[in-house]
């Protein structure tokens, strides 16, 4: 679902933000990139984040089920009594 949105990493160093994919960081425990600015090396730590990804899953499905279920509510039918002449 967002394995080809970015993230932008700030760099420790001078504040630069770098972009990563998303799709990057679930796939290794660990990454690094050197920041396009001043070109120290930056690790990613993934295990905060995936929990966090997870956690932002989890709650757009519960939303999309409340939506579903919403929808599925038989709409009240009007009675001749609900309008006027």
């Amino acid at each position: 679902m967002f394995e080809d949105e970015t993230v932008d990493i700030m760099c420790p160093q001078c504040g630069h933000r770098n972009a990563l994919l998303i799709r990057e960081i679930e796939e290794n425990s660990e990454s690094h990139i050197v920041c396009a600015s001043c070109k120290v090396g930056v690790k990613i730590e993934a295990q905060g984040f995936q929990r966090r990804l997870d956690q932002v899953r989890k709650e757009l499905e519960e939303i999309k089920r409340e939506a579903l279920n919403e929808n599925d509510e038989p709409k009240a039918r009007r009675s001749k009594d609900d309008y006027q002449i």
